[in-house]
């Protein structure tokens, strides 16, 4: 499923067409119901319920997405499975095209994928390369199989089937795209901005992040034992001097955050990427939620700050992460890049993906004999070395220490110390030069404020819908009070997430007191059902 539907995005992406997509699975690994719908668009890519071409290869998947398949619109499968699910759905062939050959070739999917060209009229050129790229590490008769499964396959419904309809619908003149998803623009865009090293253990949604770091040769990692093991080596390696990064999702980081604190206490770097998935525990793990916010925000005991980013397109993920690699030496501290199943898996068509530039921060490369790694500096942070640097010798302590890393218990140091580190991160947009959030329409009095991956479908909805606009949060931790004083004169605000506590909500209108605005109206619209926001869902502000 997941091959063909990639064939089709990465076509139609070539064609210069805006592409999404959304994966939904209950467990690979056992078998069950599996979809991928991939949203071609002229304009804004977005999430819709409604579905114009359903291609089904098992019986089971056909009657469940009927729901979403518009009337009147294409149905294609196997004979052998229209046949099962007709005997209970005898209108399936009046409510909809059905285009049902008889397949008996383990090629079924390539045979589907050649009607969908020829019934759309499409030249079978534009599926050829991603065919290639997908069945690759196979033998070349199997490639070239089909291939000419696809062309065969693409005249004889081209001659029979062309819909003009929908071929002016898709053939619009744009420049070619790629299509990229989450995790791998997050682990390529560190890695342009010089990754050092990488530690993970599988666990979904975060599992791809380890994936392409591993395929891209480019990067010492280690696929550690479990959680604890990946946070303390990502710590050594920091330790060291190195820009490194780890990747979990919610269970996974539970067992991280010891080592956190040890982090917040010794001044490591580390960036953690934090992919959540539908909770608590083990929740249903292959599913959308956003309900480790409150998490993200206060990871740690003892105290301590942090900086929490969150990118909401592929091109920012690929940038973000080497800001927050940046950020974590710059300040000598922890960054969460804070996404979700959908950012994670999801597959967006791209132009152009820039890396940041790397700093470093106060590396010394020729400390002096009297180094002291946690100075008391005027803005909290200290300068660093790289391990093994001549007189860069140091102590690297969860306990209190004094500026050599030495431990005490002088009350004097205990409070020089606890306030160095919680300067380290005062003023800090100014100092970055960047804002925490980016606004779609901002003249509108109306406004949605969400994050993540729903920002592609609350913006394409708020392209209709003119008299709305959009606030996306970029970083949620220090928050920008520069987007308060935009929020307080609006009319109204809607929060959009997806969890039922309304952690976002909660979170932002304590910040900035916003219940204490007379003329503000505060609303939302929760969804926790392990399904992301479709465009239907925001017509409910109309």
């Amino acid at each position: 499923m997941h091959s063909i539907m990639d064939i089709v995005a990465n076509a139609f992406a070539s064609l210069g067409s805006h592409i999404l997509t959304d994966s939904e699975y209950q467990s690979i690994i056992k078998g069950w119901l599996n979809y991928y719908d991939v949203h071609v668009c002229s304009e804004k890519p977005y999430l819709t319920k409604a579905v114009d071409v359903l291609i089904s290869l098992n019986e089971k998947n056909i009657i469940p997405n009927l729901t979403s398949l518009q009337k009147w619109w294409l149905l294609i499968a196997n004979k052998k499975w229209i046949e099962k699910v007709e005997v209970n759905f005898p209108t399936l062939r009046t409510d909809f095209i059905v285009i049902d050959p008889l397949i008996e070739d383990k090629y079924e999917n390539t045979y589907l994928l050649g009607i969908l060209a020829g019934y759309l009229g499409l030249d079978t050129g534009v599926f050829e390369p991603a065919i290639k790229k997908s069945f690759a590490k196979k033998w070349e008769e199997i490639v070239e199989k089909n291939i000419n499964i696809l062309r065969e396959y693409a005249l004889e419904w081209a001659e029979k089937n062309t819909s003009a309809h929908m071929r002016e619908y898709i053939l619009w003149k744009q420049s070619p795209r790629t299509v990229t998803y989450g995790n791998k623009a997050l682990a390529y865009g560190a890695i342009a901005s010089e990754l050092e090293y990488f530690s993970a253990y599988p666990m979904t949604p975060a599992s791809t992040v380890l994936t392409e770091i591993v395929n891209s040769k480019k990067v010492t990692y280690l696929q550690a034992e479990d959680e604890i093991a990946v946070m303390n080596s990502a710590l050594g390696a920091s330790f060291t001097g190195a820009r490194a990064m780890v990747a979990t999702s919610g269970w996974g980081f539970a067992l991280m955050t010891e080592a956190l604190s040890f982090a917040a206490q010794a001044e490591f770097p580390i960036v953690a990427i934090l992919s959540q998935r539908a909770g608590p525990s083990t929740g249903t793990p292959t599913y959308h939620e956003q309900s480790e916010i409150h998490y993200a925000l206060v990871p740690t005991f003892g105290g301590g700050d942090h900086v929490v980013l969150i990118p909401s397109t592929m091109e920012e993920g690929y940038a973000m992460a080497g800001q927050a690699l940046n950020i974590a030496q710059k300040y000598q501290t922890t960054v969460i890049i804070l996404t979700d199943k959908q950012y994670s898996e999801g597959k967006v068509s791209v132009w152009e993906l820039h890396a940041t530039p790397v700093n470093r921060g106060k590396l010394l490369e020729s400390p002096s004999t009297e180094y002291k790694r946690y100075e008391l500096t005027e803005d909290g942070v200290s300068p660093y070395v790289r391990v093994g640097t001549e007189n860069g010798d140091f102590i690297a302590t969860s306990y209190e220490h004094d500026e050599y890393g030495a431990t005490t218990e002088e009350m004097d140091m205990k409070v020089k110390m606890t306030e160095k580190r919680a300067r380290k991160l005062e003023n800090f947009y100014e100092k970055e030069g960047i804002k925490g959030y980016r606004v779609v329409n901002p003249d509108a009095k109306k406004m949605i404020l969400t994050f993540s991956f729903t920002a592609y479908t609350a913006e394409a909805w708020v392209w209709e819908n003119s008299e709305w606009g959009v606030i996306v949060i970029t970083c949620l931790k220090p928050l920008d009070t520069r987007m308060r004083d935009m929020i307080i004169w609006l009319e109204k605000l809607v929060f959009v997430e997806s969890n039922y506590s309304g952690q976002l909500e909660d979170y932002i209108t304590k910040e900035f007191g916003l219940r204490f605005i007379p003329t503000l109206k505060i609303e939302h619209i929760r969804k926790y059902d392990l399904m992301p926001f479709f465009y239907e869902d925001f017509d409910s502000l109309k």
